[in-house]
């Protein structure tokens, strides 16, 4: 049976906390089978059960980063993009929604008055690109 990856995470998760539970209890149980035995005192008993479960975080940290890592990766071979791509992506697309209302908002030129009757269609086009230069020289 497969699920999405979103299920397979939820269940990685809840097996996780599970575990953790289940240690914790069975820590305790050790430790108070411990106490009972007078081999340790209860203060120190608390204080076995803390460190092993702060032990036991700790290694569920790295192996949740391992874990974060690796659907990290999967997700760039499958071409989805990542937090960043898509927060760059979004800050272009309102530059570009920006550029475009300024555009919009800017008056128009009114046209060119067609030539007279008689008159020669002239137009001067000088390239874009080409300098101005001042007459004379």
């Amino acid at each position: 049976m497969r699920g999405t990856v979103g299920e397979t995470l939820e269940r990685l998760i809840l097996l996780q906390v599970g575990a953790a539970a289940a240690t914790r209890d069975r820590v305790q149980q050790v430790v108070e089978g411990l106490i009972e035995q007078g081999r340790i005192e209860r203060e120190e008993g608390r204080t076995v059960v803390d460190d092993v479960m702060n032990r036991a975080r700790e290694r569920s940290a790295g192996a949740r980063s391992l874990v974060d890592a690796s659907v990290q990766q999967g997700l760039r071979r499958g071409g989805l993009p990542t937090r960043e791509d898509f927060e760059d992506m979004v800050f272009r697309v309102e530059q570009l929604e920006h550029r475009v209302r300024m555009l919009e908002d800017r008056p128009v030129a009114a046209p060119a008055a067609p030539p007279e009757a008689g008159e020669p269609d002239i137009a001067v086009d000088t390239p874009r690109d080409a300098p101005e230069t001042p007459p004379g020289l």
